[in-house]
């Protein structure tokens, strides 16, 4: 856990307060074991945030030797492997980079969901010897849906059966991009000569295609001596020189077809080779801020080579949060607004994406600021929870280390102390704001697939032990407990058994619980039988009367099966749109899309903008309820439905659930007996509608 204020080794390393132009929020991602975290430990040096002794080598902060920034955790550095995603700030030359360094193991992938939600830009690794792996199309897919735009880094050139050109063909068809190569591995062989691709060569340096020179590391002096020679006509190796012009008229051609800009200035100048640099930048960066093109570096970080290039690419080619599309928002009364532009540029929005526990902060609650300014000691509401909340103390997160801050300024990421309630997905205004029901889309959270058992040594560690597993859900949402009907086990739910075992073990040594874990299960899933049913529409009174009280509601319903698409989602899922989910009342969930138009008649008009009048849902009877508490009461009802299935009593999934009709009996429509209503209306329209099926 973060202990200890960070140190500066570089005057150029620490930047508070920058203009946003020059603000970026990147993250790292690929398959484990690519060097993600070589590769930023890589970056922190040449920042100046790590140690440089003289014209001596620095110690080396590698992942195997265990002594890393990025992987603080104990379990992190026992494995060797990225666990949790960390967060930290540094400069480079006139800009400041919040990097967020995240694991590569699909247990993890959470991590990975959450932190490209607040991030610009994101720097994929991809193995050079693996070329694109499993994971690398699985965090691709991520970052996709949320629109990040990329630059890709092909890293371990060093190795036996490295192949860059493999890699960037299998980047185009593997994962459906354009990537552009913007420097070739540069190859020397024993007699020193220079060469492209050699099969008996070392790795040496980069080719750069865009200035036409040749860059070499030295290894004596850890990657910080770089020597530049500019290849011509003139150049000694003439191989080598026609391998990088060879590249420079593909680059050039690439951005002709793409940017008019360039293809302007190739028909006037009629030289691949004269288009000046600064109009090569220009393009590649307009180009990837649209995410049509990928910019492909190589390196070897473990060696120090091509690291400095790269932060200098992230500097020129990815987005800062102004470059972005809007933010957009829910308003109260189902309108959309774009947030930090007109009457809501001074606002404060921020995005809650991470919560973790720390033993003497209590909760540290990491947030995107898309709005306003945040400060310190600032009455917050929490739109999503609807509750007040305190910002005591603000926090700069250098990875364990941490720096207090007065305020966090819109585009950045930072730190927030004293929430109590506050939870990954949740949206933080300013408590004085009138606007309280403003929603930003939240974070899509995997549902578990492995369970086990938790067994409190005895009776008196019960209490210890649920309240540890609530704080590490309340970190790690992808995590999730249950009691077992038949047995009255408390079951720990997560992605994988490494997930579970690494949960347990911090429960073990962070919150100092005695409980034993039982064997691994597989969560099994339920849908109905056979491809494109549809349940027919189903109408379901319910009238009960509890403790003397009568509840009653009248609810029509229908439930349709839902096909995977090719990348694994539902075929009509809004998955991965900004606020979609928000905007059409259509929101996914564990792999259903539920589907809640309602609307009072005043609204109506509104929300026509997002959706069709035939679809909306006007509810009948009478009732004071507002139009929020009766669409969470009638989700939670879906919900509840959805949670156990007719079968063998699993969660269902690929079903997509629509409510068609709402009677409400004034009082007697309580939120209680409306969430019934529709859970009784929802479970027989699937058991009517097909043989369910595991």
């Amino acid at each position: 856990m973060p202990t200890q204020s960070p140190r500066w080794y570089s005057a150029h390393a620490r930047k508070t307060d920058v203009a946003i132009q020059n603000c970026r929020n990147i993250g790292i991602i690929a398959h484990i074991d690519a060097g993600k975290t070589t590769t930023t430990e890589r970056m922190l040096h040449y920042a100046g945030f790590t140690r440089r002794i003289g014209g001596m080598p620095i110690k080396s902060k590698d992942v195997d030797s265990g002594d890393t920034i990025m992987d603080y955790m104990k379990q992190e550095r026992e494995r060797g492997i990225t666990i949790t995603s960390a967060a930290i700030t540094f400069g480079w030359k006139t800009h400041r980079i919040n990097l967020i360094d995240t694991p590569g193991h699909v247990d993890f992938t959470i991590e990975v969901e959450r932190s490209i939600r607040v991030l610009d830009g994101a720097v994929t690794i991809l193995d050079a010897v693996a070329g694109v792996e499993a994971q690398t199309e699985t965090v691709w897919q991520q970052a996709t849906r949320q629109g990040i735009p990329r630059i890709a880094f092909v890293n371990k050139m060093d190795r036996a059966g490295a192949g860059f050109g493999r890699t960037v063909r299998e980047m185009r068809t593997r994962l459906g991009c354009r990537p552009v190569v913007v420097q070739i591995p540069l190859m020397e062989s024993p007699s020193g000569a220079s060469r492209v691709g050699s099969n008996d060569a070392q790795f040496a340096g980069v080719v750069d295609v865009l200035t036409m020179e040749t860059l070499r590391w030295d290894s004596e002096f850890s990657g910080t001596k770089i020597t530049r020679s500019l290849l011509d006509a003139s150049y000694p190796d003439q191989t080598l020189y026609q391998e990088a012009v060879k590249a420079r008229i593909a680059l050039v051609e690439q951005l002709s077809a793409l940017d008019e800009n360039i293809i302007e200035l190739f028909l006037t100048l009629e030289n691949h080779m004269a288009i000046e640099t600064k109009d090569l930048q220009a393009a590649i960066r307009r180009l990837t801020l649209s995410s049509i093109i990928v910019p492909v570096l190589c390196g070897a970080s473990f060696r120090n080579i091509g690291v400095q290039p790269l932060i200098d690419s992230v500097v020129d080619y990815l987005p800062s949060p102004d470059d972005r599309p809007a933010t957009l928002a829910r308003l109260p009364d189902g309108k959309v607004a774009e947030i930090g532009v007109g009457g809501l540029k001074e606002r404060l929005c921020a995005l809650a994406f991470k919560v973790i526990h720390d033993a003497k902060r209590g909760p540290m609650v990491f947030v995107r600021v898309y709005a306003g300014q945040l400060n310190e000691r600032t009455q917050l509401w929490n739109s999503s929870t609807h509750s007040k909340e305190r910002a005591n103390k603000l926090l700069q997160m250098y990875a364990m280390d941490v720096e207090e801050i007065p305020h966090i300024t819109k585009g950045n990421i930072g730190v927030i102390l004293g929430l109590k309630d506050t939870r990954t997905g949740d949206t933080l205004l300013d408590a004085h704001d009138p606007r309280k029901g403003l929603t930003l889309s939240g974070i899509k959270v995997p549902s578990p697939v492995f369970f086990a058992s938790v067994e409190p040594m005895s009776t008196s560690d019960e209490k210890p032990v649920e309240e540890a597993i609530k704080a590490l859900i309340r970190e790690d949402p992808s995590l999730g407990m249950r009691v077992d009907e038949e047995t009255g086990q408390t079951l720990l739910g997560g992605m994988g058994e490494l997930h579970l075992e690494v949960a347990m073990e911090r429960m073990l040594s962070d919150f100092k619980v005695k409980a034993e874990m039982g064997k691994m299960r597989i969560s099994y899933k339920e849908t109905m039988k056979g491809p494109g049913i549809v349940s027919k529409l189903l109408s379901w009174e319910y009238d009960r009367e509890i403790l003397g009280k009568r509840g009653r509601a009248r609810a029509g319903v229908s439930v349709e099966r839902l096909e995977r698409s090719e990348d694994g989602g539902e075929s009509t899922s809004s998955e991965g749109r900004e606020c979609g989910s928000a905007n059409t009342g259509s929101e996914e969930h564990d792999g259903n899309e539920i589907v809640i138009t309602l609307a009072d008649k005043a609204d109506a008009d509104a929300v026509t903008e997002m959706i069709p009048l035939s679809e909306m849902v006007l509810p009948s009877g009478s009732t004071d309820l507002p139009i929020p508490v009766l669409r969470t009461a009638v989700r939670n009802g879906i919900l509840s439905a959805l949670s156990r299935g007719p079968l063998l009593g699993y969660a269902q999934t690929h079903l997509k659930v629509r409510l068609a009709a709402l009677h409400l009996y004034g009082t007697e429509s309580t939120p209680a007996a409306i969430s019934s209503c529709v859970s009784a209306a929802v479970t027989e329209a699937i058991r009517l509608g097909g043989d369910p099926s595991t």
